[in-house]
């Protein structure tokens, strides 16, 4: 026996031995992550559809877009918000409050799928979709800290595909059964027994043990650059992807009633999520750039509309490359949920993004008539959204390596590797212009000797004899 053995809980065991252990156990994890993902959006996305269909009983298009489309989408995302406040301040209680709204979300089908006039529908479907936001909230938690980092777009494409293949194939075997109440509300009881069970054999999360989970996950942000405003950037990008998105085509419900089937539709969703599942997990910066090059396709729905394409083209084109936006969306979130080991923040990037959605919707139904106006409002967001992604793309993909860092970099990363005081700081900047101690003096307001003694600290702090030796080591940090 050759070579190098790895720790175990019983003593030694062969490199070999362990590394197939490893792969059983992070295999058997994923399947444990897709699942959850899968069952939850599995659930969340049939009493979607069972409500979609029962509104457009009752009231027409555009109205019927407008309540599914843009007022459930804002609410899913009210629902992700409250489940983030709400796992910030009582994150013990997060899986109790799971299994009370997965109850409620249950009870409020049933006026939403089955009720014979408009407002309880109406009410009872819109409470339910805030029920499905925070069911979104729970499994995404739930992706950022038990998948790892190599496995996680992936994981969720795998689940989110898994779940439309089956709708598929529940509406092929029960002929169209999301058009009947009872059918829609027997598979959505029999699917939420299921998720609570799943979830409760699961292991409970917490942001405190979030340490080391994503080893592997190499997020970094210049040094001059705070995450905080790195947060704001993301979000808007996310934002305007889904606006532009939308805006190009909003999968009108009255195609439905032109031979568009939905279940079938989606099965090009479920195909674009586990490409860019793998794409994504490939390397990051590929799923990027697979997210931005798909936003050529909204123009492509405007540009032909109109002409004598098929729908099927349409909703297949603009469901296949929304699953690129869904991936890379909710990935580059749950990315900085756990290298920030803030759990809470997982579901940013779904919740952002259903606001956009609905807005890129908003836009499609007011501008119907008036497509010059609506394909240039597109065209707009479609340039900043360019300029946005690149400057994501830049911070986040472009090794250090390779991009400049600026002299306010360079000092920041100076002052955070020698742990320098704020008023360390505002000398340091004085020493490197060559400034005497009585200048440095002057310009702070302090004494002489008061100067003299943050020196000797920052000569300490950096290992260094004199000034010129200090303004040496500084110099260094440009060639590193």
């Amino acid at each position: 026996m050759r070579g190098v053995t790895l720790a175990s809980a019983g003593g030694q065991m062969p490199k070999s031995e362990a590394a197939g252990t490893m792969i059983k156990a992070v295999s058997g994890n994923m399947g444990r992550v897709t699942a959850v993902t899968g069952l939850c959006f599995l659930l969340t996305s049939t009493a979607y559809l069972a409500w979609t269909y029962h509104m457009m009983e009752l009231v027409k298009a555009p109205v019927s877009d407008a309540v599914t489309l843009v007022a459930a989408y804002l609410l899913q995302a009210a629902g992700i918000g409250l489940f983030s406040l709400f796992m910030r301040r009582r994150e013990e209680l997060i899986r109790t409050s799971l299994y009370a709204v997965l109850a409620l979300h249950m009870l409020l089908l049933v006026p939403a799928a089955a009720g014979s006039s408009l407002i309880p529908g109406l009410v009872s479907g819109l409470a339910m979709n805030v029920c499905c936001g925070w069911i979104a909230g729970y499994y995404l938690q739930h992706l950022t800290f038990e998948a790892g980092a190599s496995d996680r777009a992936k994981t969720l494409g795998i689940g989110y595909a898994a779940a439309i293949v089956t709708t598929w194939m529940l509406s092929v075997i029960g002929r169209g059964i999301f058009r009947h109440p009872a059918g829609s509300m027997g598979i959505c009881l029999f699917l939420t027994v299921i998720t609570f069970l799943t979830v409760r054999s699961m292991p409970l999360l917490s942001e405190r043990d979030a340490g080391e989970k994503n080893a592997a996950l190499k997020l970094q942000i210049p040094a001059g650059m705070s995450w905080k405003h790195f947060l704001i950037l993301a979000g808007l990008l996310v934002f305007l992807f889904s606006i532009v998105n939308s805006s190009g085509f909003g999968f009108p419900s009255g195609d439905l009633s032109r031979g568009i089937n939905l279940e079938f539709s989606r099965l090009f969703y479920a195909g674009g999520l586990v490409i860019a599942g793998f794409v994504n997990d490939r390397n990051r910066r590929y799923g990027a750039v697979c997210a931005v090059a798909a936003l050529v396709i909204p123009f492509l729905m405007l540009a032909i509309r109109g002409e004598s394409v098929s729908l099927l083209i349409l909703w297949a084109l603009s469901y296949f490359t929304f699953g690129f936006y869904t991936v890379y969306r909710i990935v580059l979130f749950t990315d900085i949920a756990m290298k920030k080991k803030r759990l809470w923040l997982a579901g940013a990037g779904l919740m952002i993004g259903r606001t956009g959605d609905a807005l890129g919707e908003t836009l499609c139904l007011a501008l119907s008539e008036r497509y010059l106006v609506l394909a240039g409002v597109t065209a707009l967001l479609f340039m900043i959204s360019l300029l946005l992604a690149f400057r994501v793309f830049y911070i986040l993909y472009m090794p250090e390596t390779v991009r400049p860092r600026s002299e306010r970099e360079i000092f920041q990363h100076f002052s955070a590797r020698h742990d320098l005081s704020v008023r360390e700081r505002e000398v340091l900047r004085y020493l490197l212009e060559e400034k005497t101690n009585q200048e440095i003096a002057e310009e702070l307001s302090i004494s002489e000797g008061t100067v003299k003694y943050h020196i000797h600290n920052l000569l300490q702090k950096t290992s260094c004899r004199n000034r010129l030796d200090l303004l040496s080591v500084y110099a260094a940090e440009h060639d590193t």
